[in-house]
């Protein structure tokens, strides 16, 4: 695909980038990549002197705009065809319709049944373009006005996070890259802190900014934010999600959530994923301190890309005047997984080719069933295979979908590690990153994790890890002793890590796999263990020492008396190891009289001189 340049100064809007290349608006067969959001692209296009389809990817985008200008047309689930019918009827220059995805149908069929030819009256433009990749796993008709968008004589996608697109149409139809270069240095602050306590962190940096007017908390899941706001026993809110979820949250006692912006905002605002992108937050005063959370304790979902979700997220707030800085702070607060599986590419290709011949062969043998009742019990089976996911409303493949499996897998790589994330912040060139790696030996999260895992050998794995990580964070240097015992002591005080705790110390990470974490089996291995340490324990010098201690030479000592004595050294001692009447030979030469009455020794020599 070309690539052209378009160079823009400070202060600058796209169209100034535009013309700088030959073009007074939007060109056709273009991806836009913005780079920087707020640059004025559905602006520019609401006011130009063409007849325009905007598809944003959400209805409060929508309804923002509408705020903002006149003579728009907004199409979404709640609107009915003949309102739509009504205005492509209007009598004005230039119509505007704003439109979700979802909905674009509507205005195709209005259209259609005007006699009206969108594909040749109207320009098309895709605002937001990565959306269709990242949504469509769970939002399937995010993807269906694209085999309208490719017939439509003039279109464009845009986006100032695009993400790369195989779709076919694209090559055939030579698009174009428009690459927007600003001149000056655009870098944003952003502080990125990884942690494995979570609450701790969270509570930490609110804190911190206990003193703000308004806290903008972007988070992709509502139970989480239902966790939040009572646990920290937040009331001066506010939530914004989709109105499925206001009416949860609305059950649960949230009663300020909302399903598009409300002003004036709360000191604490809610943000999920449907206002990450294209939507204008506007403060008039004073500027928000934006905190982004990941908690993968509970919901994979959080993961926020840093190349594009986080650059959108900080964009959200517009600029006033010539102040570039639109927020306080910017706070990207996680933690990590380094046992996320990450497929390769190669490893999605063959389960993409697997997903399709197993489709296929079901298909043929579908085709060539001649019972009726097995070709519907074959259709059925058709119907719940994976490649469902990756076709179309035309039962074709779909490229977004293909796109989205790559794109997820390469998000969640991030994730496997701290540096992993950071490196992909730098990546971006959009942000100067402040990095705080605060992941402790044994965090809160990790415990969290401990204590709710219901398999006792599960529990027993989980500890061993644990162990494993502070035995070798001392053994590298990087915590002290001190801090060692301050873990340790942190697992003892779990349901029933004492037991692991006390065998790894005798048996070892190796002897408990070994023992596949089962505890009649441990219980052996360390029986074992015990009997060999007894064997080396009670032959030590301070044990020796003792035992020469405790008894006088050339006198008769009851035998009895002898094996009582010398059972309390062991025992002092730790020294698992059945002390019987002969013992005591180990130690002295004796002469026996059991005329004696009692039964005694005699203690000669001690064999250890």
């Amino acid at each position: 695909m070309k690539i052209i340049e378009a160079v823009i100064n400070k202060g600058e809007w796209l169209l100034d980038a535009l013309k700088r290349i030959g073009y007074d608006m939007i060109p056709t067969n273009s991806i836009l990549d913005k780079t920087l959001t707020g640059l004025g692209a559905t602006h520019s296009e609401i006011h130009s002197k063409r007849n325009s389809i905007i598809i944003e990817p959400n209805v409060p985008v929508i309804l923002g705009k509408l705020d903002e200008n006149e003579n728009l047309e907004a199409v979404y689930e709640k609107c009915e065809p003949y309102t739509i019918k009504k205005y492509l009827q209007m009598d004005i220059p230039f119509k505007k319709i704003l439109t979700t995805p979802e909905s674009f149908h509507k205005i195709r069929d209005a259209a259609s049944s005007l006699g009206i030819d969108i594909y040749k009256e109207y320009f098309c433009l895709f605002d937001e373009c990565e959306k269709v990749t990242q949504d469509i796993d769970y939002r399937r008709k995010i993807a269906q006005p694209i085999y309208d968008f490719f017939q439509f004589e003039n279109k464009a996608l845009v986006s100032a996070t695009p993400l790369p697109i195989s779709h076919p149409e694209l090559e055939k139809q030579e698009f174009q890259k428009i690459k927007i270069t600003p001149s000056y240095d655009y870098k944003k602050n952003l502080e990125l802190i990884v942690t494995n306590s979570y609450y701790k962190r969270l509570r930490k940096v609110l804190d911190g900014l206990k003193d703000g007017k308004h806290i903008c908390i972007f988070f992709n899941v509502t139970d989480g934010i239902n966790e939040l706001i009572n646990n920290l026993k937040i009331t001066n809110y506010k939530v914004f999600c989709s109105q499925k979820s206001v009416d949860k949250l609305n059950k649960r006692g949230i009663d300020k959530a909302y399903s598009s912006i409300n002003y004036p905002l709360a000191q604490y605002n809610f943000f999920t994923c449907r206002f990450y992108s294209a939507l204008d937050i506007l403060l008039r005063k004073d500027k928000p301190d934006i905190l982004i959370l990941t908690d993968l304790r509970g919901a994979q979902f959080t993961m926020i890309d840093p190349l594009t979700e986080a650059i959108q997220i900080q964009g959200r707030f517009r600029k006033r005047g010539n102040d570039d800085i639109t927020y306080n702070s910017l706070t990207h607060i996680t933690t990590i997984n380094p046992n996320i599986k990450v497929k390769t590419g190669i490893e999605l290709s063959a389960r993409i080719t697997q997903f399709t011949d197993n489709y296929n062969l079901l298909k043929q043998q579908h085709d060539q069933e001649t019972d009726k009742f097995k070709q519907e019990a074959i259709f059925e089976d058709m119907q719940s295979l994976k490649y469902q996911d990756l076709i179309d409303d035309k039962g074709e493949i779909n490229p977004f979908s293909i796109d989205n499996l790559y794109n997820e897998e390469r998000v969640k790589s991030y994730y496997q590690s701290a540096d992993n994330l950071y490196q992909a912040y730098l990546s971006t060139n959009f942000f100067s990153i402040t990095f705080s790696d605060v992941t402790e030996c044994v965090g809160e999260d990790d415990i969290e994790r401990l204590n709710h895992t219901k398999l006792e050998i599960d529990r027993r794995k989980i500890t061993v890890q644990f162990l494993e990580k502070i035995h070798n964070e001392y053994e590298q240097g990087n915590i002290t002793y001190e801090d060692k015992v301050f873990y340790i002591d942190y697992l003892k005080r779990q349901s029933e890590a004492s037991y692991t705790i006390d065998a790894y110390n005798k048996i070892g990470k190796a002897g408990i796999e070994l023992a596949q974490y089962k505890k009649s089996l441990i219980d052996k291995a360390v029986k074992l263990y015990n009997k060999e340490q007894a064997e080396t324990l009670r032959f030590g010098s301070k044990v020796l020492q003792d035992i020469k201690e405790e008894f006088e030479l050339n006198a008769y000592v009851p035998k009895n008396d002898i094996k009582k004595r010398l059972q309390l050294i062991f025992n002092e001692h730790s020294i698992e190891h059945k002390v019987v009447q002969d013992t005591i030979k180990d130690y002295y030469h004796v002469s026996e009289s059991n005329s004696q009455n009692p039964p005694s020794f005699k203690l000669k020599a001690f064999k250890f001189e």
